[in-house]
């Protein structure tokens, strides 16, 4: 495991916005946006965000924050290399949250996380979850996209140290609205484009802007990206001009209907497919040598009734089966 970011699998994986634009080919072929695509990435975000929140109890939430912004990343993460038309986003959000759960320390059982995404559909309008059988094969496929790379550094504990520092801690109104942004910010690619504590300042920031209050004196003694802050200040506000309320399910389900996921079966691990292949393979085999030990086996009664039959008395009646 990295002891910082910097030395981590994520940081080598941040990506620039022309790769976020060669991702989802398959789904621009079917006649999606980038708008579309967009609003579908911030709904399933959205909606693991409610999921979460709907399993709180009256002391403490099952699921933290923290967990969800883990299971945003993988989604996001996921979708670089697959398509909305080839992985069920339905399944792969819960199985996202699922995986993030673990991952985080926080693990939830896949039964309990149904039960409340069934409730948050029959209660709520959500889409309908997959089937257990369904979620373990997400996870799956999710484990293998992925390719082991399941740490994931948090900007939260960045953002707290800014609030303390900068001398917000104490200012409730604008610890709010930076929590608010930078949790608002896993609807958005950000998390693909840039450390974290550049997206915590950025939301800081913006949280600034919004409440009028001055931080340029305590800017002024950082030896952070400022340049990039700004930019993430400026994407949020734009995605909140775009993106204000997150699309319904029934609009989600629309965009999924133009893809053909409605009527696809979740995606398979590779692994799955080799041992399902193999297990044909065997099943086949087998079924082979015993039809052909068969065929043999019958032919060799036949003879033996032929033989038999030339030197019974054909006078004499069959010889009673003992059934």
């Amino acid at each position: 495991m990295a002891a910082n970011f910097w030395t981590s699998p994520q940081a080598k994986a941040l990506v620039s916005r022309e790769q976020l634009r060669q991702a989802h080919a398959a789904d621009r072929a079917a006649g999606l946006s980038d708008r579309q695509l967009d609003d579908l990435h911030a709904h399933f975000v959205a909606y693991m965000q409610q999921l979460a929140r709907s399993m709180a109890t009256e002391s403490e939430p099952l699921l933290r924050q923290r967990v969800v912004g883990t299971a945003a990343i993988y989604f996001r993460k996921l979708y670089l290399q697959q398509s909305f038309c080839t992985a069920d986003p339905r399944h792969m959000a819960p199985a996202c949250l699922f995986l993030a759960s673990k991952t985080e320390e926080t693990p939830i059982h896949s039964k309990l996380l149904l039960h409340y995404a069934r409730r948050l559909c029959t209660k709520q309008g959500a889409l309908p979850p997959p089937d257990l059988l369904q979620l373990v094969t997400a996870e799956a496929v999710l484990l293998e996209q992925l390719d082991g790379d399941l740490l994931v550094f948090s900007p939260y504990p960045s953002l707290s140290k800014f609030l303390s520092n900068s001398g917000l801690a104490g200012n409730q109104k604008a610890c709010e609205a930076a929590w608010s942004i930078l949790s608002d910010s896993y609807r958005t690619p950000l998390h693909l484009l840039h450390p974290p504590h550049v997206l915590a300042l950025g939301a800081l920031c913006l949280a600034a802007t919004i409440t009028q209050l001055d931080l340029q004196s305590w800017l002024d003694g950082l030896t952070a990206d400022f340049q990039t802050a700004h930019e993430v200040a400026t994407e949020m506000l734009a995605f909140y001009e775009r993106h204000a309320t997150p699309i319904s399910a029934a609009v989600a389900q629309q965009y999924l209907d133009q893809l053909g996921v409605a009527a696809m079966v979740a995606p398979q691990p590779a692994a799955a497919q080799q041992r399902g292949g193999q297990q044909q393979q065997g099943q086949q085999g087998q079924q082979g040598q015993q039809g052909q030990q068969g065929q043999q086996g019958q032919q060799h009664g036949r003879q033996l009734q032929r033989s038999a039959s030339a030197e019974a008395d054909p006078c004499e009646p069959p010889l009673a089966s003992s059934l």
